[in-house]
């Protein structure tokens, strides 16, 4: 993520700090002397040290800094944001979409605010506008329930049936919706081991609530709330999707 907003950000310089890759900085002090804006890409397990880090910088060295984090779950994340400087802009941002985009312009970012710091929200929020993304603003509690399912869930039927397409050799039997389900099982294991297994283990109480829904479908309800034109619409584009 962080080589595509240096991808897609114009007009400005973008650094990096990494202990493990590439770095222009040498220390998280460093980076904060030199930076207006800090984007914390960093994964949930190294994430909260980094961040406490910092807000004893932003403490000790001062100045005006917008801060945000881009992970895909907050609850452990927000209180720390506290402990900032009061001259920071403080705010955890989710962008609902990977590195796989040619740019950010148009796509979706959600804002959460930190509590008795909603002000910083808003900053932050004009400035991902600036950048041409489009901003929705949600809180700790719904954004991390709500991924949960959005995104926990479909990582974990993906992988499933990816796993159970190859155990049984599916592919020589199924169709286009098994050449799907397989494709995107594949397309989830482009992220980090590391991320998969995260944002699973965080989906649990996810996949217990989906698993008695399999029983209950009425695909004559759905129809009816859908429409027969966006469902067209999902078949042509499900087609497409394959190329």
């Amino acid at each position: 993520m962080g080589r595509l907003f240096e991808r897609c950000l114009d007009g400005g310089e973008v650094n990096f700090y990494s202990e493990h890759g590439r770095s222009d900085f040498r220390s998280l002090e460093q980076l904060y002397e030199n930076s207006d804006v800090i984007i914390l890409a960093s994964s949930l397990k190294t994430l909260p040290g980094r961040m406490k880090a910092l807000a004893e910088i932003s403490n000790k060295i001062g100045g005006e800094k917008i801060v945000f984090d881009i992970a895909t779950f907050k609850a452990e994340l927000i209180p720390i944001y506290s402990a900032f400087s009061r001259e920071c802009k403080v705010a955890s941002v989710h962008p609902m979409f990977g590195p796989g985009v040619d740019c950010i312009k148009g796509r979706r970012f959600l804002v959460v605010p930190i509590p008795g710091r909603e002000g910083d929200s808003r900053t932050i929020g004009d400035l991902i506008s600036s950048w041409g993304g489009e901003v929705k603003y949600v809180s700790a509690e719904e954004h991390d329930r709500l991924m949960a399912f959005a995104i926990g869930l479909p990582y974990a039927i993906g992988l499933a049936y990816l796993k159970l397409s190859l155990e049984l050799n599916l592919g020589d039997f199924g169709g286009t919706s098994q050449a799907f389900l397989e494709t995107y099982g594949k397309a989830v294991l482009n992220d980090s081991p590391e991320f998969i297994e995260e944002v699973i283990e965080r989906s649990r109480d996810a996949l217990k609530d989906f698993v008695p829904l399999i029983g209950t479908v009425d695909p004559r309800e759905l129809l009816e709330k859908i429409g027969r034109e966006e469902i067209e619409e999902a078949y042509r584009r499900f087609y497409r999707a394959l190329g």
